[in-house]
């Protein structure tokens, strides 16, 4: 089977119209609040807009020492968003109460599977950028059909992404890849407008902290409709529902 983006896209704009009251409920407690804290806590670098590199390096590391912690948290609350939307459109039927429970019950073997799926993307890109690309492809079903077909594991979810995406790796990587870019240049034009109005009104901390709350919908926006063509790109090429 053939993956057409296009038809992947539009079906993923159904999915956002779809259950979008428990979605944007879901969105708002498990990636709205985690982006906004991860904004809020970005606001403590401080950073010369004339330093070195290797300062900008400096500076970036010593802030997550000093917040590694929060970091950790903000980054598994955001783990666990995704799971509870992949639970939300790939295990239909489920109540609020059994998707916690699912996505708290499989949250570390997600883990591991999102950190062997960056091992993978690492190899890929440090071979050159065009492998990195063509394995992102390759590897962006494993999540999918982790969720939806539990019964296969860790190793068999690893297995099916594979399975799925082939003879489409190129396609789902450019889905993927174009998605991404696009929503993310979105967001950092946001960003920049931002920042620019906080310049202007003189950069109160408060200020910049109600500013960055439109930021923070904007970047959790855009995560769930990238989490959504991924669901669409899944079902697409073959992908089961409730396991089916």
């Amino acid at each position: 089977m053939t993956l057409s983006l296009r038809t992947a896209l539009a079906d993923a704009v159904i999915l956002w119209r779809t259950d979008r009251d428990l979605m944007v409920r879901i969105a708002g407690v498990f990636v709205l609040l985690p982006m906004l804290a991860i904004g809020l806590l970005a606001t403590t670098i401080a950073i010369d807009p004339a330093a070195q590199p290797e300062q900008i390096r400096a500076a970036v590391s010593a802030f997550y020492s000093a917040n590694l912690i929060a970091v950790v948290a903000i980054s598994l609350t955001l783990e666990f968003g995704t799971l509870m939307l992949l639970n939300l459109y790939l295990q239909r039927g489920r109540s609020v109460g059994e998707m916690l429970r699912a996505s708290g019950l499989r949250l570390l073997p997600w883990v591991l599977l999102v950190m062997a799926n960056g091992a993978i993307l690492q190899l890929g890109f440090a071979l050159f950028i065009v492998p990195g690309v063509y394995i992102f492809g390759r590897t962006w079903l494993m999540g999918p059909a982790y969720v939806a077909e539990p019964t296969r594991g860790l190793f068999g979810a690893i297995e099916r992404g594979f399975r799925l995406s082939a003879g489409n790796g190129w396609r789902v990587a450019v889905l993927a890849f174009g998605t991404g870019v696009v929503l993310a240049a979105a967001v950092l034009v946001l960003l920049i407008l931002v920042q620019g109005i906080v310049a202007a009104l003189g950069g109160h901390p408060l200020v910049h902290a109600v500013l960055l709350v439109p930021v923070a919908a904007a970047g959790a926006a855009a995560f769930v409709f990238f989490t959504l063509v991924r669901i669409a790109a899944y079902r697409r090429l073959g992908g089961s529902i409730n396991g089916m």
